[in-house]
């Protein structure tokens, strides 16, 4: 179990305290604190339950993406879960979710996410609302539990394909994208999405994080999600939405200067599916 933590306060608490009461005996958790300067991880020093990562170097933050790989990297078991900080769990919810990944057609697998204190409002799986690569929830499966993209707020993968695909892309910047770039990896390399519809995991959605978000990383990740995954003309698309926002200029500036070209080059030399079949199968952004 891989949480990583900024900030969460009693929240985090909460999760492990959940945590602790629904895993079976073998697990572990695995938390990394991405630089937390409200305390909310100081419970976890010296505890012998917790496997806990202390920031490297102060006020430097490693972002989620490379969080969730640091914590990744340190795990022993066989299935890794990536959960948020700030989620609600249930007696039994984590059997089913290992059961479906272990499936070697499966490249990851997510349960329904429903809001704390309102089970009847779920989401399960999501998928691109536009070109602007904006997101929406999906409503119950109806027939094959599939998912265009699985959500990071609790998510499964063999540890095994978690390292031989590289894990969350290291070139992501600090927050946004990285579970809809792991999910188009996975399919486009011939993985099905696994949707896990029994399980509900409960999760708080805020309306401001507990931290400053980096509008020029958040965009830079959506262009370089498209560069690396979208054939031009959808890139084209993609650019076309996006150039409407301040912070564009910066965020393309800042992908000219990565590894981006040389990532779309080895990402589709281990494709088996294209971004056209992705859009195909699960309807096409405009």
């Amino acid at each position: 179990m891989i949480v990583p933590a900024l900030n969460e306060g009693e929240n985090l608490r909460r999760t492990i305290s959940g945590l602790d009461a629904t895993l079976p005996p073998s697990s572990e958790i695995i938390v990394v604190d991405d630089g937390s300067t409200d305390g909310g991880t100081d419970f976890l020093r010296g505890s012998r339950d917790v496997r806990f990562f202390a920031p490297e170097e102060p006020g430097r933050r490693l972002g989620a993406p490379a969080a969730r790989n640091k914590g990744a990297a340190a795990a022993a078991g066989e299935v890794l879960i990536f959960l948020d900080a700030h989620v609600d769990v249930t007696p039994g919810w984590t059997e089913p979710l290992i059961a479906a990944v272990r499936d070697p057609a499966v490249g990851a697998a997510a349960p329904g996410i429903s809001v704390i204190g309102r089970p009847d409002c779920c989401g399960f799986g999501l998928r691109f609302r536009d070109a602007g690569l904006g997101v929406e929830w999906l409503p119950p499966p109806d027939g094959n539990p599939e998912a265009p993209l699985l959500p990071g707020a609790c998510l499964a993968m063999r540890r095994d394909l978690f390292a031989e695909e590289g894990g969350f892309d290291p070139g992501l910047i600090l927050w946004g994208s990285e579970d809809a770039e792991l999910s188009l990896r996975l399919w486009t390399a011939g993985y099905a999405l696994r949707l896990v519809p029994e399980i509900t995991v409960a999760h708080l959605f805020r309306e401001q994080h507990p931290y400053a978000i980096d509008w020029t990383g958040v965009l830079h990740n959506m262009l370089r999600l498209a560069v690396v995954h979208f054939g031009r003309e959808r890139l084209a698309r993609v650019v076309e939405r996006l150039k409407q926002y301040r912070d564009f200029a910066a965020a393309w500036a800042l992908l000219a200067d990565t590894d981006a070209a040389a990532r779309r080059t080895a990402v589709k030399k281990r494709r088996a599916r294209d971004d056209q079949d992705y859009f195909a199968h699960f309807g096409d952004i405009h």
